[in-house]
């Protein structure tokens, strides 16, 4: 898609993402909750409950490591030191993510008028309604009070 906007090569990595679930606790939390101090979020689920946190750059071909588990673990025994269950489980998934953390936000380039906006990684559903709004000023020509060139799809290879 973005080839056809104009864009050759986009940089992108392999993140890997890692929860672990506890399966039928003794004791469950009523909401979920986030560990500020741990950088991790607790969702309780039916009959069981995530903890997901840690990410890491990985290539698409690596496997999953050990110590983002045990490092997860480590974490549910500080928060919750009595807590019994039946077993546990441990997943780890990938996403791409951009090489420098911040989304693509400008200009197409190849048709009149085009824009793209995507690339948010874990602050997509925060900051989708900033640059929701960017992309209606860019759409209508209007100003912005916004410097994006940081943000350009482009900054990173020669345009085609």
């Amino acid at each position: 898609m973005a080839k056809k906007l104009g864009i050759k090569r986009l940089a992108f990595e392999s993140e890997g993402g890692y929860h672990i679930e506890l399966h039928n606790l003794s004791a469950m939390p009523k909401a979920p909750m986030m560990v500020a101090a741990g950088k991790y979020v607790v969702t309780p689920m039916e009959g069981r409950i995530r903890y997901a946190g840690v990410v890491e750059f990985t290539s698409t071909e690596a496997a999953v490591q050990d110590g983002p588990v045990q490092f997860t673990k480590r974490q549910i025994a500080t928060l919750f030191p009595d807590l019994t269950y039946d077993h546990m489980s441990d997943w780890m998934g990938r996403r791409p993510a951009t090489s420098d953390s911040l989304p693509r936000i400008g200009p197409a380039r190849a048709i009149d008028n085009g824009h793209m906006a995507f690339g948010h990684q874990h602050i997509g559903l925060t900051a989708g309604p900033k640059t929701g709004r960017l992309i209606a000023y860019m759409v209508s020509n209007q100003p912005r009070n916004a410097d994006l060139s940081a943000f350009d799809p482009a900054r990173y290879q020669a345009y085609s």
